[in-house]
């Protein structure tokens, strides 16, 4: 046998690895109600994790979770590209293997692509490296079955895989969108149009109170209602502008829980509600919401912040300013 060096992992900071729990966590609570939100946070946990990303201290915590929780959600094509990234990274090290979950979770990924020859040779990979039952904890019992008998036929493993896997995956039922009368829509307009009118000329009070007399128009539950995002968002932006922390705040977080559009999924709201965090002093709540706002849009959605915001990010990052 080739004596191969031990392929080291790459530690993260400890704060970051607290945060990818911290998310993991929530994501974890929201399996049972809401399998894409779920998903979505996995995905931004898998986005804060560094370079080398599929060689760190938290690959596998984070990994492990994000590709059952995207196979969960249907998103299969994603989970099956990021396994078999990871199984790649690993096959090209020079090192020897000695962690098989990836193998596992890729085989699991084509297995839902309706791939069965493909998958039984990603598990012969799996014995040939010495992969114990350990390796496939927690997974239906299929995977281990065809760990024992890769032989199976494919026929008798796709009809097991749609009995044992995904037959029983629970179904949450279709939420209708909920939209608002046509007429609720037209005498809206012009009070969001004044609003804008005023928002462009720098008047941001009076931006702020057209918006609100269009929001009182929505009916309740809002968060069901896309247009509610939008103008709590906007209402938010004018108090942050004025420097009304206090006032910004409670509409920057009804658009953050948004139902309709997925508020908790938008850079603008999640970075703006960070920066009103952070200006009250609740700089955990303001770590997260910046975090997952630069997981989603990236440096460009911060180009134009003011320099504290963005040394807060830094200082959140790990990233050293020259």
């Amino acid at each position: 046998m080739v004596n191969r060096k031990t392929r080291m992992t790459v530690p993260v900071p400890v704060a970051l690895e607290r945060l990818l729990d911290e998310i993991l966590q929530e994501a974890a609570s929201l399996q049972e109600t809401d399998i894409q939100l779920s998903a979505d946070k996995t995905a931004a946990a898998w986005a804060l994790v560094p370079e080398p990303k599929f060689n760190t201290s938290c690959t596998l915590m984070v990994l492990n979770d994000h590709l059952l929780r995207l196979l969960d959600a249907g998103r299969i094509q994603e989970a099956s590209n990021i396994a078999g990234l990871w199984v790649a990274d690993i096959e090209s090290s020079a090192a020897p293997v000695n962690e098989l979950r990836p193998y596992v979770l890729f085989a699991a990924s084509l297995l839902y692509l309706s791939k069965p020859s493909a998958a039984k040779t990603i598990i012969r990979m799996t014995r040939s490296y010495g992969a114990r039952k350990s390796d496939f904890k927690g997974l239906p019992a299929l995977y281990w079955d065809l760990f024992l008998n890769t032989q199976m036929e494919d026929a008798v493993l796709m009809k097991r895989f749609q009995q044992e896997i995904l037959q029983p995956q629970r179904q949450l039922p279709e939420t209708e969108a909920v939209e608002l009368h046509p007429f609720i829509v037209d005498y809206m307009a012009p009070m969001i149009q004044l609003g804008h009118s005023a928002f462009a000329a720098g008047n941001y009070e009076k931006a702020a109170r057209s918006w609100i007399r269009a929001l009182k128009q929505i009916p309740e539950p809002k968060s069901e209602f896309g247009q509610s995002l939008t103008l709590n968002a906007a209402i938010g932006d004018a108090f942050f502008l004025l420097r009304d922390y206090q006032q910004a705040l409670p509409y920057l977080e009804a658009a953050k829980a948004n139902i309709a559009e997925n508020g908790q999924a938008n850079a603008f709201v999640l970075l703006r509600l960070g920066e009103v965090l952070l200006e009250l002093e609740e700089h955990a709540d303001a770590r997260e919401c910046l975090l997952r706002a630069y997981t989603l849009g990236g440096e460009k959605l911060f180009e134009n912040e003011a320099q504290p915001y963005l040394d807060f990010l830094h200082s959140c990052l790990g990233v050293t300013q020259d």
